[in-house]
């Protein structure tokens, strides 16, 4: 059986907000293991806090959570003002200022993915030492 993900369906802020189809389809065929990363969708109440508390932090931006780096405050978002189906991926530091919130950016999820694929090969290869 396949477990439950949530994917902001019942959000009102997120509504005609389309994911990447890349995205959807790692979800459906199961999302890896990217530690010190992790995933938001395996978790309803994670992923809407993590939404709440980004738009209280930084009201003039839609950011929509899809991880978050388990060794800081750094939540990796969709562009939620992008509806084009495959928007530029923000890294946002959380709790700190308007203004300096911003960390980097891949230009899509696909690049997101090769960059934290990079950094979860690195932790586990310092991990295992």
């Amino acid at each position: 059986m396949m477990p439950e993900f949530y994917l902001f369906d019942d959000y009102p802020r997120f509504i005609g907000f389309r994911f990447p189809a890349s995205y959807l389809q790692l979800v459906r065929d199961g999302l890896p293991d990217i530690e010190p990363w992790g995933w938001l969708a395996p978790y309803k109440r994670n992923s809407i806090f993590w939404a709440d508390t980004l738009k209280e932090q930084f009201p003039n931006r839609e950011l929509v959570p899809f991880a978050k780096d388990g060794g800081s405050d750094d939540v990796a978002c969709f562009d939620g003002a992008d509806t084009s189906g495959d928007p530029r991926v923000l890294y946002i530091h959380s709790f700190c200022s308007p203004g300096f919130e911003s960390r980097g950016v891949a230009k899509n999820f696909t690049e997101w993915l090769e960059q934290i694929e990079k950094i979860a090969k690195e932790f586990k290869a310092t991990e295992n030492e």
